[in-house]
């Protein structure tokens, strides 16, 4: 399965399974300092992601993610 996501759109993913493997192909070299992001747990958005808080594992650079607020 392939999913496409538009420059700018912000983008999560939920595994429900045991495993999972996720590739993805950018549309420019990786340029840090572009990158932006929201909280997962944002409160604004309130997304389920369908996994308890306690089994949730979530990158230290997600962790550290600003509010949705943030960047209107």
């Amino acid at each position: 399965m392939q999913l496409y996501v538009p420059r700018g759109f912000l983008h999560g993913f939920s595994v429900l399974s045991e495993t999972a493997e996720f590739f993805y192909k950018c549309d420019n070299f990786y340029h840090k300092e572009a990158e932006i992001g929201v909280a997962f747990n944002d409160p604004t958005l309130n997304i389920d992601w369908l996994i308890p808080t306690q089994d949730q594992a979530v990158s230290e650079k997600d962790l550290i993610l600003n509010p949705f607020t943030s960047i209107l």
